[in-house]
């Protein structure tokens, strides 16, 4: 599903760009992309995903 109509970015793509290291905004997705946000409709959407990477790398299985 298109997350960034402007620039035609799918969620997978989107993902993929967030769950990259050093990735901690909606920005550096873009940077990732090589895109810029145009609109910013979908801001935060991308910062939401951001977030959910960031929290699912940092939990760490109890033993």
């Amino acid at each position: 599903m298109f997350v960034c109509i402007c620039n035609a970015l799918r969620d997978r793509d989107l993902a993929e760009a967030a769950a990259q290291p050093g990735v901690k905004s909606a920005a550096c997705v873009f940077k990732r992309c090589e895109t810029k946000p145009k609109c910013g409709n979908c801001v935060p959407d991308i910062d939401e995903m951001v977030a959910r990477h960031r929290t699912a790398n940092t939990l760490v299985p109890a033993e």
